[in-house]
């Protein structure tokens, strides 16, 4: 039960997790002005240019490094706006920061007004943090913007100190299974690394560079590799191949990471989101967010302290308690409410419910900015209209799309669509990233069995290792479930599937559905976007024809073929 989230201050900075990069003093020194500190795994970001800060964190999502070795090895020296602030503007901003402080506090004080919150923000990495706890930040949907180191273009057997990187609880190492768990961990990853050239191996076997056919990325011609007499050209279809095969690879051996994988989120977000963000984490059931909320809170504290004061305050301890004891009632009515004889098949996409009249709310709403009338009378004359007048109406609204980002207005929001997935943790993790949807998802388990992919099946050598390694995860889940109930999720592997529950609007819908159905996504989410398509399009047909850049091919197998030689273009053109 919760106990009220006002730690002794030096126990928890004792709990700050250090910084798994190590610095020279000369590089602490550079990086003193632009960073909140050198040596810890959350760090916020000052002095830099928003342009600076957008790219360095775009980089951070697909790279190894930690966010202040990224900035001293691409971003140091690179900018003229930091170069600026490395010569004196530092402490002007520092002063003008405390300016800013000082107004804040007191407007805040004057008018109570939470929307002033709004307008300030700051950006935030969090390092070497686990899956559950990426999740657990990224579930907050509005006013913050996310970016999360990849499983598709970063590797996950890379070990610090000879230890694989994976979070160690504290509980659960000071358990009497604590021995299993680590056993566990270990055998996950080394499966993991082991499986990579094996994967690799049957991917090139299977899509041989030599019969791929190429575009060159400057002259549009189209070449099979072995044709190609180009030196730049060959260099960038062969770079491109290579990464296609990697996130191949990538793609489909992530599902044997475990949500105690280590991975790194960088966060930009407005101060009002930050205090509802950190109330949160503080109120969160693993000591992991928890610790995560107070280090974030000592980190802005640095930045715009004035915004998230209320986080932990009176009101925001009151808060943290009012959340804990609604996840409590709600623990407490799922054990006593359940199905006798539960019969629903395990389907991996469920249309649970939809708006029967949505085809006239949609219309009504088209014409309703444009109309002198109220929009009960717009529905009951649209409701009299012909199917066909309907769909020109329709028609017209959305025009010509040339591209999949010509979307459709709120009209089309309108209509509301209830989804059930059943889908691995993996894909759960790219899905998370809509915002316009409510989504809620049950707690991580391995109670509804787990996925297996094409790509591990055909290899036995490494179908033999996942399916042993998921049967071990399976049995220190359930050994450690009734006892650590929260922490027990770190060690299924994202292979297992979970139950996410998705409401959003039609035009959500359009933006989902296209984006996730394109030939550079995970074969996953690819078959999710279509089946949503499909169900939708089966109950209101009329409200689809507009979405014109689904892409129904079934598993694309080099997706990332293209898009790589888009890079190579560029990169060629800019050289």
């Amino acid at each position: 039960m919760w106990q009220g989230a006002t730690p002794d201050v030096t126990a928890r900075l004792a709990l700050l997790t250090p910084s798994s990069e190590s610095f020279t003093s000369a590089e602490e020194r550079a990086l003193q002005p632009f960073f909140t500190n050198t040596d810890r795994s959350v760090v916020a970001l000052r002095n830099l240019p928003e342009a600076t800060k957008g790219a360095l964190f775009s980089r951070y999502s697909r790279s190894a490094k930690g966010v202040r070795r990224l900035f001293l090895d691409e971003f140091l020296g690179q900018s003229s706006a930091v170069a600026a602030a490395q010569e004196g503007l530092v402490g002007e901003a520092e002063a003008a920061l405390r300016k800013a402080e000082a107004f804040y506090a007191r407007v805040l004080a004057d008018y109570g007004d939470d929307s002033v919150g709004e307008l300030g923000g700051a950006h935030i990495a969090f390092q070497d943090i686990s899956q559950i706890a990426a999740k657990a930040i990224e579930d907050s949907r509005i006013g913050a913007s996310y970016l999360e180191k990849s499983t598709r273009y970063v590797r996950f057997d890379d070990k610090v100190d000879g230890r694989y990187r994976y979070y160690r609880d504290r509980r659960l190492l000071a358990s009497p299974l604590a021995d299993d768990f680590i056993t566990c961990m270990d055998s996950l990853f080394e499966a993991y690394a082991l499986s990579f050239p094996l994967l690799t191996e049957y991917v090139q076997q299977q899509h041989p560079i030599a019969d791929i056919v190429f575009e060159n990325a400057l002259t549009g011609q189209a070449q099979r590799f072995g044709d190609i007499d180009d030196d730049e050209f060959r260099k960038s279809a062969h770079y491109a191949y290579t990464q296609a095969v990697r996130a191949r690879v990538c793609d489909s051996l992530r599902c044997f990471l475990p949500l105690a994988s280590l991975t790194n989120v960088g966060v930009y977000a407005n101060g009002r989101t930050y205090e509802y963000l950190l109330t949160k984490l503080y109120a969160d059931p693993l000591d992991e967010v928890q610790n995560l909320a107070f280090a974030a809170n000592h980190e802005l504290e640095q930045i715009i302290g004035p915004y998230i004061r209320r986080a932990n305050n009176a009101r925001g301890l009151a808060q943290q308690e009012y959340l804990c004891e609604r996840r409590q009632a709600q623990m407490h009515w799922a054990k006593v409410v359940q199905p006798t004889m539960p019969a629903t098949a395990q389907c991996k996409v469920t249309l649970l419910r939809y708006d029967e009249d949505a085809v006239d709310s949609v219309v009504a709403a088209i014409l309703f900015p444009y109309s002198e009338y109220a929009e009960a009378d717009l529905l009951q004359t649209v409701a009299a209209l012909p199917a066909d007048a309907k769909e020109r109406i329709i028609a017209d609204y959305l025009g010509e799309r040339s591209n999949r980002r010509h979307k459709p207005g709120r009209a089309f929001e309108r209509a509301d669509y209830l989804f059930e997935l059943c889908v691995n943790i993996g894909e759960y993790r790219d899905l998370q990233r809509h915002r316009i949807c409510s989504p809620m998802r049950q707690q991580f388990s391995t109670a509804i069995g787990y996925d297996i992919n094409p790509d591990i099946a055909a290899v036995a050598q490494i179908k033999a290792m996942y399916e042993q390694a998921m049967e071990r995860a399976d049995a220190l889940f359930r050994r450690l479930v009734t006892d650590y109930p929260a922490e027990a999720q770190y060690v299924v592997p994202m292979g297992y599937r979970v139950r996410y529950s998705l409401q959003l609007n039609l035009r959500e819908a359009y933006h989902l559905i296209e984006l996730r159905s394109g030939e550079q996504g995970h074969r996953d989410y690819r078959r999710t976007a279509q089946a949503m398509y499909e169900a939708i399009k089966a109950v209101h047909p009329e409200l689809v024809r507009g979405m014109t850049f689904v892409n129904l091919t079934p598993d694309i197998a080099m997706g990332r073929l293209r898009a790589e030689m888009r890079s190579a273009r560029k990169r060629l053109s800019q050289a």
